[in-house]
Parts: C-alpha cells; sequence; structure tokens
C-alpha cells in the first residue's frame, strides 16, 4: 500500500472514531504500540491478541508508536485482521515521528501526518464518562506529549497508565524503549499519573532471563517460549493465519489471508513481555484449573467456572517510590533509585510472584488464543 494511501486510511479511521459507539465492556483503554508490518519483534502481535481476546477492554483506540522515524510499515494490517477476526471495530492513528525534545516539549512542531495519535487519545478522553486506561508497549511518547499539552485533562481521565518500559531496580535504565525515548519515559514517571512500571527487564544476569529457566522472584515482565508454535496450534484457523501472515512476512491481502490454509506453522523461540500487564489491565486473575493447565479469568467468570478456590498469585504489582535522575551530559542511561516505602508511593512495580511464571504466563496466553472469536 502507498504512503498516500495508509495516511488517507488512518485518517478516515480517525475521523469516524469521533462517531465510534463505545463498547459495553468495563475496562476504557487506549492502547499504544510500536507494531509493524514486516514486523521488527512480533512480540506486538502476540500483544495485540491478547489485548482483543479478552472481552473486558473496551477498546477505545490504538496509537501506532512509530519506530522508524517513518510512516513506511506501519502495523495497520495485524489490527485490521483482529477486528475482523472479533468483530470488534476499533479507531487507530498514526504516533510521533520524533523523540520529545525536552520533558515539556508538546510536539506540535512534528508533521501534521504525525499528530493524530496524540488528537486521538485527547478526543476519546474528552469524550469519555469514565476514568480509561493507557497502555504503552513502546516509547510512550504519545502519551507523555499529550500530557504536556492536557495535563489536567489527563489527571481528571487517566486511571492508570500501564508503562512497559526500563530494567526495574536497579539504577541503570538502558532498556529499548527508554532509549527511544529518556524525555518521555521521565515525563510519565514525573507526572504524577497512576504508573504501573513494567520493567522489561532486569538487574539479574541477561543471560539467565533468556534462557527459560528462571527459578526465583523477580522485577521483570519477560517470560520465554520455547516454541511460539505451542501458543497458538490448537486456536481457531483465522488466529492460526494471523500469526502465520505476521511471521512468515506475507505481501498478501490481510483479511483475505485469513480464510486460506491451513498453512504449515511457524515455529521458533520467542521472548514475550506485555501479556502478563495486559491481564492485569482487565482486571483478570490468574486460575489453575488442572496440574499445569492455567487460566486468565475475571472474578465472577471463575466462579462460575467452579474455580474460586483455585486462584494462583503468579505475578502482582508492588507499591514503591521511584526517583528518577536524568542523565548527564557524559551519561547515555537514566538512573532511578527504587526503594519500597509504601508511606511515599510513587509507583507501582510488576513483581513475579511465583517461580512457575514462564509456565504459567504460557498456559494463559495459549488458552486466551484458543477462545478469541466473535
Amino acid at each position: 500500500m502507498k504512503l498516500t494511501s495508509i495516511y488517507f486510511l488512518l485518517l478516515t479511521v480517525f475521523v469516524l472514531s469521533c462517531f465510534a459507539p463505545y463498547g459495553a465492556t468495563q475496562v476504557p483503554i487506549i492502547y499504544s504500540s510500536d507494531l509493524y508490518h514486516p514486523h521488527g519483534d512480533p512480540d506486538d502481535h502476540y500483544d495485540l491478541a491478547t489485548l482483543f481476546a479478552q472481552e473486558e477492554f473496551d477498546i477505545r483506540g490504538i496509537v501506532i508508536d512509530v519506530r522508524n522515524s517513518t510512516i513506511d510499515g506501519v502495523g495497520w494490517q495485524p489490527i485490521e485482521q483482529m477486528m475482523h477476526i472479533t468483530g470488534r471495530r476499533v479507531p487507530y492513528a498514526i504516533g510521533l515521528k520524533n523523540k520529545l525534545k525536552s520533558r515539556t516539549d508538546k510536539a506540535f512542531g512534528q508533521p501534521a501526518v504525525f499528530q493524530s495519535g496524540i488528537d486521538l487519545t485527547l478526543s476519546l478522553l474528552r469524550k469519555s464518562k469514565e476514568k480509561v486506561v493507557l497502555f504503552s508497549a513502546g516509547s510512550g511518547r504519545d502519551f507523555a506529549a499529550a500530557f504536556n499539552r492536557e495535563p489536567e485533562l489527563m489527571k481528571n481521565k487517566v486511571k492508570a497508565v500501564y508503562l512497559n518500559a526500563g530494567n526495574g531496580p536497579g539504577g541503570i535504565q538502558w532498556e529499548s524503549n527508554t532509549d527511544r525515548g529518556k524525555h518521555e519515559y521521565l515525563r510519565l514517571f514525573e507526572s504524577g499519573l497512576p504508573i504501573y512500571w513494567c520493567p522489561c527487564w532486569t538487574p539479574e544476569p541477561w543471560a539467565k532471563q533468556i534462557s527459560g529457566t528462571r527459578s526465583h522472584k523477580t522485577y521483570a515482565t519477560l517470560f520465554y517460549l520455547t516454541d511460539q508454535n505451542v501458543v497458538y496450534r490448537d486456536s481457531p484457523l483465522a488466529v492460526q493465519n494471523y500469526f502465520v501472515y505476521c511471521l512468515t512476512r506475507s505481501k498478501d491481502d490481510p483479511i483475505t489471508f485469513l480464510k486460506t490454509g491451513p498453512h504449515e506453522l511457524p515455529r521458533g523461540k520467542r521472548h514475550l513481555w506485555c501479556i502478563a500487564p495486559l491481564i492485569h489491565a482487565a482486571g483478570r486473575a490468574v486460575y489453575e484449573r488442572k496440574p499445569g493447565d492455567f487460566v486468565a479469568l475475571s472474578e465472577e467468570n471463575a466462579g462460575r467456572k467452579g474455580l474460586a478456590g483455585k486462584k494462583v498469585k503468579a505475578f502482582e504489582f508492588v507499591p514503591c517510590r521511584v526517583v528518577s535522575q536524568y542523565p548527564a551530559r557524559r551519561t547515555k542511561h537514566i538512573k532511578q533509585t527504587v526503594t519500597f516505602d509504601s508511606k511515599k508511593t510513587n509507583v507501582h512495580i510488576f513483581h513475579t510472584a511465583d517461580t512457575r511464571y514462564y509456565e504459567i504466563l504460557t498456559s494463559c496466553l495459549r488458552n486466551l488464543l484458543d477462545e478469541i472469536e466473535k
């Protein structure tokens, strides 16, 4: 699709969003992700499927967090596919092209085509009668700039900000989302909004994290699929094709492709980060149906299925106080001091609470994908 066609498509979607009715579900959410096709990392496609799989989410809008300072390759295809599979219609828009110049930058100087992410966010917040969850699976740039433009609106209408970035307790923040936007990262921490910090990594040795053998508790959302085929091989055909389309970098029409196949399902290892925070944002908890079989359900649905007494605390958000230090001229990375002082809490930080975290999240994801339907 040509640049002008993508621009027209996204502009049309944004305009239509002004008249889009809200759903009847209970957790209004605006979702931001550096979603591309072909992908840079297909973890974003797993996150998007998890977002759409949970009926509690009233998905008000999606902001595509521009990763490469260009509109080329922005991931409208997976969004259109998920909307087709689930029958939901969700407005989406392109985010800012460039990093913020300062923590107070309102980004008015960036090109018009990249302003629609902020415009959509602020428009949706103004119209909302309820407080809205903001979920950032990227740089957080558009949410930070939106706060700079209308801080009182954000304070009045934002229920929580899930910020998937950083390294957790340990001082130095060198993770890719923080490197893509130090000003935006710090702006959100300093905003006074309710921050649910979801560090992508942790100070423990990197090799131990990616080995898939972590057996202790830690402050990082990362979990590891030894074979990503495991989580979608029993899903509905359209869901399987959604992942095949992504993982094979297909150039076919995205909606038509959903009806083809069956195809050979791609295999391979995969790191994922945002599944547990998305489960938490939906208001779900984890339950063990039988040994090794875990599901993420609302309390109401768990009771209906006879699982009320089988809740498992796989993860939690712990209150803490985070003090940030902006990098000096000769210092590349942000420094953050984390103390667990309940009297001076300004952030809730993600924490794995069960040594079976990898196993539990893999099972929950598989079961979520199996249930996606209209």
